[in-house]
C-alpha cells in the first residue's frame, strides 16, 4: 500500500516537473515575437538608411537622374553592375522584412506566434534567419502575465503533461514487458 502511494506521488510530480517547464517555454512565445516584430523593425530601418545612403551616393557620383529603388538600380546597373546587384539585393531585403513586420503587426497578438512560426518556414534567402539568430542569442526569458501569454501557458501545461503521461506510458510498457520474464508460447 505505502509503495503504491509513493508510486501514484512519483507519478504525479513527474507530470508537474515536465508540465511546469513546458508552460514556461511557451509562456515566451507572445514576448518572443514581440521581441521579433521590433528586432525586424529595427533591422529593416537600419537597413533603408543605408539604402538610402547608398542610393544618394550613387546618383551624385553618377549623375543618376531617377529617385526610385527601380531607376537608381537600373541607371547604376549600366556603370557598376556589381553595385546595382548587391543595392537590388538590399532592396529585395529590407522589402521582405518588413512585409513580415506588416504582416505581424496586422495579426491579433493572440495568434502573432504561431504566425511569426509558420512565417519563419518560408525563408528561401535566409533573411528571416539571421534575424532570428540574432534575437535568440541576445533574449532573456521574462514572465509576463498577459492574456496571450496565460493562454500559451496553458497550453504549454497542457502539453507538458501530455508528454509526462505519453513517458509514463511508454515506461509501463516496457516495465510490464521485461519485468514479467519471458512469454508463453502457445
Amino acid at each position: 500500500m505505502i509503495l503504491r502511494f509513493v508510486g501514484r506521488w512519483l507519478t504525479h510530480a513527474f507530470g508537474v516537473v515536465l508540465a511546469l517547464p513546458f508552460a514556461i517555454i511557451a509562456m515566451q512565445a507572445p514576448a518572443l515575437t514581440h521581441e521579433y516584430g521590433m528586432a525586424l523593425l529595427q533591422v529593416t530601418q537600419d537597413a533603408r538608411f543605408d539604402i538610402d545612403q547608398r542610393k544618394a551616393s550613387a546618383r551624385q557620383f553618377y549623375s543618376i537622374a531617377a529617385t526610385d529603388d527601380a531607376g537608381v538600380v537600373a541607371g547604376l546597373k549600366a556603370v557598376e553592375p556589381s553595385n546595382a546587384e548587391t543595392l537590388a539585393l538590399s532592396i529585395e531585403r529590407v522589402h521582405v522584412l518588413r512585409g513580415v513586420y506588416d504582416r505581424l503587426a496586422a495579426t491579433a497578438v493572440l495568434w502573432q506566434p504561431l504566425a511569426a512560426l509558420s512565417d519563419a518556414f518560408d525563408d528561401p534567402h535566409g533573411y528571416k534567419a539571421a534575424v532570428w539568430r540574432s534575437l535568440l542569442s541576445t533574449y532573456d526569458m521574462q514572465l509576463s502575465f498577459s492574456t496571450a501569454a496565460i493562454l500559451y501557458g496553458l497550453a504549454g501545461l497542457f502539453a507538458g503533461s501530455l508528454a509526462a503521461q505519453l513517458c509514463l506510458a511508454l515506461l509501463r510498457g516496457l516495465t510490464g514487458r521485461f519485468g514479467r520474464g519471458p512469454v508463453a508460447q502457445r
